[in-house]
C-alpha cells in the first residue's frame, strides 16, 4: 500500500481541481459596463458618472465601442481609473479598459464551427509606405498577406482562423470573436501594416510648431517647409491627453524590415516601450544614421503614428532601438508580434464586416453536444458495469479529466472547435484506456492470490511504464504538431497536449489516491470485476499473411481511388470554389439547406448566416460555398441555385444571388508547415521508440501508422472529401494507433524479459492475448461515443465521425495483426526460442 501522506495528496488533488474548474467560468459574455463595475471599488458615485458620460457619447453616436466610450470618458473628466481597478500589468487607463474587456468575455472561446464568429472581408491597396513599392514587384502579395496575418493570430492564440482569397485583391478572413469589445482589439491586429520607419526631426522644430500653433489660433493656413510634414505625439498624462507636435522630413532616414526582436518591457520609470534588436545589415544602418544625427531628434513612426522622438544622444552600434509611448500591456505585446511577423507589402482596408453564425449549424452544435454527453454517460455506464466498484474509481478520473481538460482550455486560452472535439476524444479514450491497463494489471495480480493490497501496489507499478511510454509517445507527435504545424494542426496539437497531462495526472495520481483512501479507511477486501475473457489464447499470427494480405489490398484500393479521383479528391478547404451570398426573408437550418444542394449533385458545401455590421437594408444574408471540383451537378449558376432552394423551401424566398470566386483555407504554405510538422513527429516517435525499445519497434509502429491512415482515407474517399475536420480526424488515428500500439509493445518487451526457451511468436501471441481485454475494452468505449455522435450529431459532422470510426477500427487491428508481426518478422526468429 502507498505509505504517502493522503491527506496533502486530498489537498493537492482539492486545489488543482478547484482552480481548473474556476477557470471554466464565465461560460457566458458578460456586459462591459456591469463587468466594469464588478470589477471596481470604491467611489461608487463617481465609477456611475463615468460610466454614464459613456454611455451619452455611445448613443450620441460619438463612439462605436463601449471600451472606447469608457476610456475616453474617464479621460475626459481626468479619472485614473487605475485607482479602482488594480491588478497585474495594471499601470494606466488603457491596462484597466483591456482588463475589463478580457473580463467580460467567456472563459472557453468557441471556434467558428461551434459558435460562429466575425468575418472581415479585407481590401488589399498599395502601400504609399512601402519601401521599393513591393506591392508591385510582388505578384503573390495576397498570399504573403494571407499568411502574416496567419502569424499574427497564432501569436494572439487563435489558430482556428479561416482565411481565404477572394478574387484577385480581396481576402475573406473569418475568427471565433463573438464579444463587440474584442472585435475592436481584433480589428486594430488585422489592419496593421507594421511599416515602421525612423525619420529626423526638423531643427527648428520648436520654432515651426508655435508658428503653426499661431496659424491655427488665427485661423490660417499653416505650409509645412518643402519636405517635411506635420506628425502629432498623443500621450496622457495626469490622465489628462496632451498633444506633442513634430515637424519631421518626409523621407525616412531607415526603415524597420531589417528587424528580428520585438519584445515590450518596462523602463525605468515604470513606463512601457518596445525594445526592438536589428539584424546585422539593420545594426549597420542604424548605426550610420545615429553616429551622423547626435544630438538630433529621431522620431519613430509606425503604419504612420508617431509614437516617439527622442533626442539621439550617441551613435547606437548595438543594434538596438527603443519605442516609446502610451501603450497599454496588450497594445506593446500587439505591436511587437505584429513587427516579429513580418510587416504587410500592401495596405488592408476592412471593406465589409459580418457576423457570422456557426458554420456547423447551431442545430448540428446542439445536437453534437446532446450526443456527447449521452456518448460520456454510455462510457461511465459501461465502466460500472464491467469494474464494478473499480469503475466507479475510473469514473470518478474521467469526470475530474473532462473538468481539468476544459480549465486548461479557458486557461491557456484556446479556441475550442471541431478538431479540438477530437483531441478531447482522443483524450477521453486515453484517460479510459489507462484505467483498463491499470485495472487489468490488478486484476492479473489477484488472480495470482496476492492480497488486494499488494495487488494495487504492483497493478500501479507495472502499468506505469507502459502508460508511460503510449502518452509520451503521443504527447511527442503533439507538441511538434502545436510547435511546427499551422492553422487547425496547431490547434489539435494544443488540445491534444492538454488532454494527455490532465489523462495522466487522473490515471496515475487521483485514482491511485482514491485507492489508497479505500484501503486506508475502509475495510475492503475483494475487487471483484467481470471479464469478456478468462484466459484467451488466440494464436493472431497464424493469421499474419492473410492480414498483410487484406491490407495491401485495402491499401491499394485506396491508392487506386484517389487516383481515379484525382483532384476531386480535395473538398473546399483545399481546392476553393464559389461563394454564393443571397437574401432570405425566413432562415432554414443550415444542415437542411447543405442537403438540398448536395442532393444536386454537389459535394463538401458549406452555409452560413451572416449579418452586416452596417447600417443598411437587407444584411441579412445567407452565404453558401461550393467546390470547383464537385461533379454531376445540376447548379449552372447562382440564380440557379436560387431557383433550386426556393422550390424546396418557398418560405425562404432566397433572392439577390451574388457569386464571388474564393480560394481554398489551405495554403502553400499552411501545407508545407502542417507536412514538415508530420515528418518531424514521425521522426520523433522513430527517435523515441528505438530508445525505449529497438529500432524494430519503431518501423512496425511507423508501418502501422501509415498503413491506417491511408486505409482510412481510403475508405473515407467512397463517399467523402477531404477536407479540415477529416484531416483533424485522421491526426486522431494517429494518436489512437500510436497509443494502442505502444500498449502491445510494451508488454511483449516485458514478457521477452521474463520468459526464456520459448518461441518468439508464442511470447508475441502471449503478449497480444494479456492485452486484449484492455484493446477490446478501449476500442469499445471510444466507439460508443463515436457512434452516438454518428447517429445523433446530425449530418454536419458525420464525415468526421465516420474517419474517426474507421480509424478505431483500423488501429485496433494493425497493432496486433500489422506491428507485432512487423517486429518479429524484422527478427528472423519468429519461429525460434528467446535466448
Amino acid at each position: 500500500m502507498n505509505k504517502k501522506p493522503v491527506l496533502w495528496r486530498i489537498i493537492f488533488v482539492l486545489v488543482v481541481l478547484g482552480c481548473f474548474a474556476w477557470s471554466i467560468f464565465p461560460l457566458r459574455e458578460g456586459d462591459f459596463y456591469d463587468t466594469f463595475r464588478r470589477l471596481a471599488h470604491g467611489e461608487k458615485e463617481k465609477i456611475e458618472t463615468i460610466i454614464k458620460l459613456a454611455k451619452e457619447n455611445r448613443q450620441n453616436g460619438k463612439y462605436n465601442y463601449d471600451s472606447e466610450a469608457l476610456l475616453e470618458a474617464a479621460n475626459e473628466q481626468g479619472v485614473d481609473l487605475t485607482k479602482f481597478v488594480t491588478g497585474r500589468y495594471i499601470s494606466n487607463n488603457k491596462d484597466v479598459i483591456n482588463k475589463v474587456r478580457e473580463s467580460a468575455r467567456a472563459s472557453i472561446r468557441r471556434g467558428i464551427d461551434l459558435a460562429g464568429g466575425v468575418e472581415y472581408l479585407l481590401e488589399l491597396q498599395e502601400n504609399p509606405d512601402a519601401e521599393t513599392s513591393e506591392a508591385k514587384k510582388s505578384m503573390n502579395y495576397q498570399d504573403q498577406a494571407i499568411e502574416i496575418l496567419r502569424n499574427r493570430l497564432e501569436k494572439e492564440k487563435i489558430f482556428e482562423a479561416e482565411i481565404s482569397p477572394v478574387g484577385k485583391d480581396l481576402i475573406s478572413l473569418k475568427a471565433p470573436i463573438t464579444n463587440k469589445e474584442e472585435r475592436l482589439r481584433f480589428k486594430n491586429i488585422i489592419e496593421r501594416s507594421a511599416k515602421l520607419k525612423f525619420h529626423l526631426v526638423a531643427d527648428n522644430n520648436n520654432e515651426l510648431v508655435q508658428e503653426y500653433l499661431q496659424d491655427k489660433k488665427a485661423g490660417k493656413q499653416f505650409v509645412p517647409p518643402v519636405g517635411y510634414e506635420l506628425k502629432v505625439a498623443t500621450e496622457v498624462e495626469n490622465n489628462k491627453t496632451i498633444k506633442n507636435y513634430y515637424f519631421i522630413k518626409t523621407i525616412p532616414e531607415m526603415g524597420g524590415k531589417d528587424i528580428v526582436s520585438a519584445s515590450p518591457e518596462i523602463g525605468q520609470f515604470g513606463r512601457r516601450r518596445i525594445s526592438l534588436g536589428f539584424n546585422h545589415k539593420g545594426a549597420q544602418d542604424f548605426s550610420k544614421v545615429t553616429h551622423a544625427n547626435v544630438g538630433k531628434k529621431l522620431a519613430v513612426v509606425l503604419d504612420g503614428k508617431l509614437y516617439c522622438a527622442p533626442v539621439i544622444q550617441t551613435g547606437i552600434d548595438q543594434g538596438q532601438a527603443i519605442i516609446t509611448g502610451q501603450f497599454s500591456r496588450d497594445e506593446a505585446l500587439n505591436i511587437s508580434n505584429a513587427l516579429m511577423s513580418g510587416n504587410l507589402p500592401v495596405k488592408i482596408k476592412v471593406a465589409a464586416e459580418f457576423l457570422t453564425s456557426p458554420t456547423l449549424g447551431s442545430e448540428a452544435v446542439r445536437n453534437g453536444i446532446t450526443a456527447g454527453l449521452i456518448g460520456l454517460g454510455l462510457v461511465i455506464l459501461f465502466m460500472v458495469l464491467y469494474y464494478l466498484g473499480a469503475g466507479l474509481v475510473a469514473n470518478i478520473a474521467l469526470l475530474a479529466n473532462i473538468v481539468l481538460v476544459l480549465g486548461a482550455l479557458a486557461a491557456f486560452e484556446a479556441t475550442l472547435t471541431l478538431p479540438g472535439i477530437a483531441g478531447i476524444i482522443l483524450t477521453i479514450g486515453m484517460a479510459v484506456d489507462a484505467n483498463v491497463l491499470i485495472f487489468e494489471r490488478i486484476r492479473e495480480e489477484l488472480q495470482n492470490n496476492k492480497t488486494i493490497f499488494n495487488a494495487v501496489e504492483t497493478g500501479y507499478s507495472r502499468a506505469f511504464t507502459t502508460i508511460l511510454d503510449s502518452n509520451l509517445t503521443t504527447l511527442f507527435t503533439a507538441l511538434i504538431l502545436m510547435y511546427v504545424g499551422s492553422g487547425p494542426v496547431k490547434g489539435f496539437g494544443v488540445t491534444l497536449s492538454i488532454g494527455i497531462a490532465t489523462s495522466m495526472f487522473t490515471a496515475l495520481f487521483l485514482t491511485r489516491l482514491v485507492f489508497d483512501i479505500l484501503l486506508r479507511f475502509t475495510k475492503i477486501q475483494r475487487l471483484p470485476m467481470n471479464s469478456f475473457f478468462k484466459r484467451p489464447n488466440i494464436d493472431f499470427l497464424n493469421l499474419r499473411f492473410l492480414a498483410g494480405g487484406l491490407s495491401c489490398f485495402l491499401i491499394a484500393g485506396a491508392i487506386v481511388i484517389a487516383c481515379l479521383r484525382g483532384g476531386d479528391i480535395f473538398g473546399v478547404d483545399f481546392s476553393g470554389g464559389k461563394r454564393i451570398t443571397m437574401s432570405y426573408q425566413k432562415d432554414v437550418p443550415v444542415a437542411q439547406v447543405v442537403q438540398a444542394v448536395e442532393e444536386k449533385g454537389y459535394k463538401d458545401v458549406k452555409a452560413v448566416y451572416k449579418t452586416s455590421l452596417a447600417s443598411v437594408a437587407d444584411n441579412e444574408k445567407i452565404e453558401i460555398l461550393v467546390p470547383d471540383n464537385s461533379v454531376n451537378s445540376n447548379i449552372k449558376s447562382s440564380s440557379s441555385l436560387a431557383d433550386i432552394l426556393n422550390a424546396k423551401f418557398p418560405d425562404a424566398k432566397f433572392s439577390g444571388a451574388q457569386e464571388t470566386v474564393v480560394g481554398g483555407l489551405i495554403g502553400a504554405e499552411f501545407t508545407k508547415a502542417a507536412i514538415w510538422a508530420l515528418i518531424l513527429a514521425l521522426i520523433g516517435i522513430i527517435i523515441y521508440i528505438t530508445i525505449r525499445f529497438e529500432f524494430a519497434y519503431a518501423m512496425a509502429a511507423i508501418v502501422a501508422l501509415v498503413h491506417d491512415v491511408v486505409i482510412a482515407t481510403g475508405i473515407f474517399l467512397l463517399v467523402g472529401e477531404l477536407s479540415l475536420p477529416v484531416v483533424a480526424a485522421l491526426l486522431t488515428i494517429l494518436g489512437y494507433s500510436l497509443n494502442d500500439t505502444i500498449v502491445v509493445f510494451d508488454r511483449i518487451r516485458e514478457d521477452l524479459g521474463l520468459i526464456k526457451d520459448r518461441p518468439y511468436k508464442q511470447i508475441i501471441n502471449l503478449s497480444i492475448n494479456q492485452t486484449l481485454s484492455r484493446t477490446i475494452l478501449t476500442s469499445l468505449t471510444t466507439m460508443l461515443v463515436l457512434l452516438v455522435l454518428f447517429f445523433m450529431g446530425g449530418i454536419a459532422i458525420n464525415d468526421f465521425v465516420f474517419v474517426m470510426l474507421i480509424g478505431v477500427v483500423v488501429g485496433t487491428y494493425s497493432s496486433v495483426f500489422i506491428a507485432s508481426p512487423i517486429v518479429a518478422v524484422w527478427h528472423r526468429r519468429i519461429g525460434k526460442n528467446v535466448k
